[in-house]
């Protein structure tokens, strides 16, 4: 470093030489052009753009080192370096109290001719790296200030207004460079995000897959049984056969019916639980139905008729649920015939819980019509609730078929629900779900 006054003219002198180089505006920018050349075979490597732009600094401007400082918080970290600044790689500098820290707030590309004369400059800290001259331009990414870049001389009036024309030409390469690496490595991590989403919603539906059928196969599944009772003397007349399934405990039989159906295999584990269920049906008093929950796509397969037809047809009431939709109702109503035609009746699960309930009660012609619990609820105190109920045993009555009322948990609900003249019901008032005995 130069300190004394007699060094600075010879400093000077040598500067003077230096700027002399053939250094004019068209040279300049064919060797930033150049230099862009070698910034584009670095490809989107942040860290190879960097070091490009760093080396090829310090060459086009002839300083003795040139640094990227990269802004981390309060503080400039030296990112990449070159020539007498490599020895600082890693240092920290505080945004106060220095050029970095003023070029990165500001904006602005500064230059300091001699740091022992600059108030803007830290001096001890010039003096530790050897540096007497300096030009920092702003770095930016997109909008953004990310740090900046810095070449260094040990001479004063080392630099000049080309030299700032250069750093800046390089900073908006580096920037645009540094945006479409950022912009690349997002899309690259959105990508990345989507593949592997789509990675393990490929392994979770395999293993749903091998989980079903693994049940379908062992018949990992059992049943019990809520009865369905006459309100005027509470004797059975059908029980309801709802499976479960011990290998998922705390799980809710839909949702492992659910999860069949996502798998391609709600046919595969419907058609399980029926046989098995059906298996059942000499258990229950000999005057008494077995109701079996089905989807249409169930109820529409061959495999459920012969099942029914090999299993006393007379005895077996299946329920189609409220919340399954029907895509062809003509296909799903002539299956519908030929299995009633074989004494099989059809009831519509969930009545009054939504439209589509309806449409099946309209379009299939069930024989029972499942009321569904959250209008059996409080139905004693609720106005609209009798009306709609009463409504729908009037309308039952038109069609030939009964309705039963789900729900039935208070003595007050079932009173009600007699008074309205409803035939059959179901709850934990009348029978919980249990083994038959």
């Amino acid at each position: 470093m130069v300190r004394a006054n007699g060094s600075s003219s010879i400093a000077s002198l040598d500067a003077e030489r230096r700027r002399q180089l053939p250094h004019d505006e068209t040279d300049m920018l064919r060797r930033v052009l150049a230099i862009h050349g070698e910034i584009v075979q670095a490809g989107l490597d942040p860290h190879r753009i960097v070091d490009v732009v760093t080396h090829r600094a310090q060459e086009l401007t002839h300083a003795s080192g040139a640094v990227v400082e990269i802004l981390d918080g309060t503080e400039l970290i030296y990112w990449s370096a070159s020539g007498s600044c490599q020895s600082e790689l890693g240092m920290r500098v505080g945004t106060r109290q220095s050029l970095s820290g003023l070029c990165a707030t500001t904006g602005l590309i500064l230059r300091c001719d001699d740091s022992e004369t600059d108030p803007r400059v830290d001096r001890e800290k010039c003096r530790k790296v050897s540096l007497r001259s300096m030009v920092v331009a702003p770095l930016k990414c997109g909008d953004t200030t990310i740090g900046v870049l810095k070449v260094i001389s040990p001479y004063i009036h080392a630099f000049g207004p080309n030299d700032e024309r250069a750093l800046s030409l390089l900073n908006d390469l580096i920037g645009a460079m540094l945006s479409h690496a950022a912009h690349h490595a997002a899309l690259q991590a959105t990508m990345n995000a989507r593949a592997e989403a789509e990675r393990m919603q490929h392994a979770e539906h395999a293993d749903s897959v091998e989980r079903i059928r693994a049940t379908i196969d062992e018949e990992a599944f059992d049943f019990v049984f809520q009865p369905i009772v006459r309100l005027d003397d509470r004797r059975a007349i059908a029980f309801e056969a709802l499976a479960r399934f011990p290998q998922f405990p705390g799980q809710p039989p839909n949702v492992l019916f659910d999860e069949a159906r996502a798998a391609g295999l709600e046919l595969d584990l419907q058609l399980a639980v029926a046989e098995q269920a059906l298996l059942r049906i000499d258990e229950l008093p000999r005057d008494a139905s077995l109701a079996i929950n089905v989807s249409p796509e169930t109820l529409t397969s061959p495999a459920l008729e012969w099942l029914c037809r090999h299993n006393q047809p007379r005895r077996l009431v299946l329920e189609i649920t409220e919340h399954t939709s029907i895509d062809d109702y003509a296909a799903l109503a002539e299956r519908v015939f030929v299995l009633k035609r074989i004494g099989v009746r059809l009831a519509i699960d969930d009545a009054g819980a939504g439209f589509a309930s309806l449409r099946h009660v309209l379009r299939l012609q069930p024989d029972l019509i499942k009321l569904d619990a959250s209008l059996t609820h409080d139905i004693d105190s609720m106005a609209r609730q009798q009306n709609l109920a009463s409504a729908l045993v009037t309308f039952a009555e038109g069609t030939s078929a009964s309705i039963i009322a789900e729900g039935i948990e208070t003595q007050a609900e079932f009173d009600t629900l007699r008074n309205l003249c409803i035939p059959y019901g179901q709850g934990y008032f009348l029978g919980r779900p249990g083994a038959l005995v």
